[in-house]
């Protein structure tokens, strides 16, 4: 009954919580304002799946400079929590430290299959005045990318896009795997990110199919004159990566736009991000927020959009250089040392006052039947069966991926240099967990 009792002081203490502090956090990264326009609208599936969404939602919207220190935060407190449940139970040090490793792999399997899972991201609602779009995702056909393009277009469609550009590192290729009854629409138009002679890449956009050995191995300049001859549009991607060249010059050299914003490289400082918007506006400058999908993970947090027009394709629009807002779906709260240090309890208090109402409910019920099973079962059991529901995803992961890549003839590197590896290697250690938590399992 005492266990009851503090589970529901928990539940009304995150209600109150929610109630006084919530806020949806969606805001324009340009004015940095937040935006009442516009709202979000999460799958149905959310609310049945809540725990394991918030965490998929929470490990792919994070800053990726605390991503290191997040997990061995993580890490370290499944660990404690593990000892400390198996010195209560009294349980022997062998077995103490099985607990200990199939947390952390528990762990590391969750953060895994987050990555791998299609499981569907927020939508961005009330946008029929709008063009909605994304101007840098790859495919396979990418050599560091793991989905093909019929993932790319059910990602943005999940999401809300109108439009969305294949940019494939150093290649046109993925561009020409669009199925036959989307290609001659305005949803998918060709571009490409690639390397100049600087020692950084750009984004080239076009309303057609162009030649990547036109504007190889040349510099940015270069490109840029190119570009334009073609009636192409030409955008620096993540600057803060390579902080070269100067802003200022790469104004000079007739950039049309700056990425103030990117899923691939959310580490991006306020006072940076600003240096750039100021730019941006000093010299005509178009802004924009991207996916920079390569496929890990479904859920994004940031759309670019501006208002239709009559008649005139996404592309045509651009050309002419319109106003844009960036809408960002913003939950990082605090980056201070503090946070991470107590990580698991700093995420959970921000998802707290960052969460409707309805979804906490449905946090706590599902949490609810897993912590009565955790009560319920012997530890070993649930190890098992983790074990082997784990170790069969990750077969089931090793096939799927093996067989796209074998599908492509790009040259990929990322699905049989990592991918395959790490889920073949997963699905063996959990073998390994399944066959010693056979012995005594009722012991």
């Amino acid at each position: 009954m005492r266990k009851i009792y503090i589970f529901l002081s928990f539940l009304l203490c995150s209600l109150t919580l929610n109630y006084f502090l919530y806020s949806n956090n969606l805001i324009d990264i340009i004015t940095n304002r937040t935006v009442s326009f516009f709202n979000i609208q999460w799958p149905v599936e959310r609310l049945f799946i809540e725990p394991f969404y918030a965490f998929a939602y929470y490990i792919l919207t994070m800053e990726r400079s605390g991503y290191i220190f997040a997990l061995v935060a993580w890490a370290l407190w499944i660990v404690i929590f593990a000892a400390s449940v198996s010195r209560y139970k009294k349980m022997s040090l062998r077995q103490t430290l099985v607990n200990s490793f199939a947390g952390v792999l528990l762990f590391v399997s969750a953060v895994m299959a987050v990555i791998l899972l299609p499981v569907p991201g927020p939508k961005l609602s009330n946008t029929d005045s709008y063009k909605v779009f994304d101007i840098h995702s790859h495919t396979v056909s990418s050599r560091d990318a793991i989905a093909n393009i019929n993932s790319s277009i059910r990602l943005h469609k999940q999401h809300g896009f109108t439009n969305f550009f294949i940019t494939e590192h150093d290649n046109v290729k993925g561009y020409e795997t669009i199925p036959y009854n989307i290609k001659n629409t305005d949803f998918i138009y060709p571009g490409i990110q690639i390397r100049t002679t600087d020692g950084v890449s750009v984004l080239l956009l076009a309303d057609k199919k162009f030649s990547y050995d036109y504007f190889k191995d040349k510099s940015i300049k270069q490109i840029i004159n190119l570009a334009h001859d073609k009636g192409m549009l030409v955008v620096m991607p993540h600057w803060w990566k390579w902080n070269n060249p100067p802003l200022q010059k790469i104004v000079e050299y007739g950039i049309d736009g700056f990425e103030i914003y990117n899923c691939g490289y959310r580490y991006i400082s306020d006072e940076k991000r600003k240096d750039i918007i100021d730019v941006c506006k000093k010299n005509n400058l178009m802004m924009f927020g991207t996916i920079d999908w390569h496929g890990y993970g479904n859920m994004t947090n940031v759309w670019t959009v501006t208002e239709r027009r009559d008649g005139k394709t996404l592309f045509e629009i651009l050309k002419s250089k319109p106003e844009l807002k960036i809408i960002v779906h913003d939950t990082k709260g605090s980056q201070a040392l503090l946070r991470y240090i107590f990580e698991p309890f700093s995420a959970f208090y921000f998802y707290i006052v960052n969460t409707e109402m309805i979804y906490i409910l449905g946090f706590y019920m599902i949490s609810g039947v897993l912590i009565a099973m955790f009560f319920y079962f012997h530890i070993k059991i649930l190890i098992r069966f983790f074990s082997l529901f784990f170790s069969s995803f990750f077969i089931l992961a090793t096939m799927y991926y093996f067989n796209t890549y074998l599908c492509t003839a790009a040259k990929n590197i990322v699905i049989p240099e990592m991918i395959l590896p790490l889920t073949a290697g997963f699905s063996v250690l959990w073998l390994i967990v399944w066959i010693i938590n056979g012995k005594n399992t009722k012991s």
